[in-house]
Parts: structure tokens; C-alpha cells; sequence
């Protein structure tokens, strides 16, 4: 039972508990009286990477807000943000490879990008490599 001898659940729980993969001990409390405890533990870890996966779109493809709510709006908007995500991701890691170009974290490859303020090293990096691309498609 759970809760305090004033305020005490009228319900049975399960605790279930397992470790995960750095060896901690989790405990979960549950309702769910026809699952069992490995299928709990699978049920956890799937919600967890779903929750990861959500972390990572908020902080990586910039959606602040959905524009429709719709399956199809909803998929278009975030493929549109990964390809986004994937292009700048590109420029960055190929411009880092020239040789006169200082390093530069992706964030901050980001911001200047956006705000028109990337180093001249960096501009003729990125042109180059658009040009080689054009020349390898083409050629």
C-alpha cells in the first residue's frame, strides 16, 4: 500500500525492481498486476529512449512549435528540421577540415552562420566544399 496510515492508497502495488545498464538498482511501482517484471523493465526502457530522442529533437533540430498537428505536418516539419540539422552538421565537419580554418564548435559554427559573421577561412572552406560536391554529382 502506499501513502501515509492517513492518506493510504486503496489499491495493491507492485515494486518492481531491476538494474539497468550501469549496474544501478531501479525500483518502479505499478498497478499493472498481469505484467511481469522483465516485461516492465523493457516497458521503461522503451519510454525512456523515446524520451531521449525528444531531448535531442528540442535541443538539436530547433522546433520550437509544432505547425500542425496532423501526422503528415508533424513528420514534414521534423524531416525538414533533420535535413537542416544534417547539412549544417556537414559544412561544419568538412570546413573544420581545412587547414587554415580555426576550430570552431558546432554551436558556435551555428550562431555565426546564422548571424552572417562566419570567418572569411570559413566561407571559402564551405564554398569549396559546395563546389566539389557539384563537380563529383556532375562530373
Amino acid at each position: 500500500m502506499l501513502g501515509t496510515p492517513q492518506k493510504q492508497t486503496k489499491k495493491r502495488h507492485f515494486v518492481v525492481q531491476f538494474t539497468d545498464y550501469e549496474n544501478k538498482i531501479l525500483s518502479f511501482v505499478t498497478s499493472l498486476r498481469n505484467v511481469t517484471a522483465e516485461e516492465i523493465s523493457n516497458m521503461y526502457n522503451s519510454r525512456w529512449a523515446i524520451e531521449t530522442f525528444f531531448r535531442w529533437i528540442k535541443q538539436n533540430l530547433n522546433v520550437p512549435g509544432l505547425f500542425g498537428t496532423a501526422e503528415n505536418a508533424v513528420f514534414n516539419q521534423l524531416f525538414a528540421a533533420l535535413i537542416t540539422y544534417v547539412l549544417l552538421k556537414f559544412l561544419h565537419v568538412h570546413g573544420s577540415k581545412e587547414e587554415n580554418c580555426k576550430r570552431m564548435s558546432f554551436a558556435g559554427f551555428h550562431r555565426l552562420l546564422l548571424c552572417d559573421d562566419l570567418p572569411i577561412e570559413w566561407r571559402i572552406g564551405v564554398k569549396g566544399r559546395f563546389i566539389k560536391l557539384e563537380l563529383y554529382n556532375y562530373g
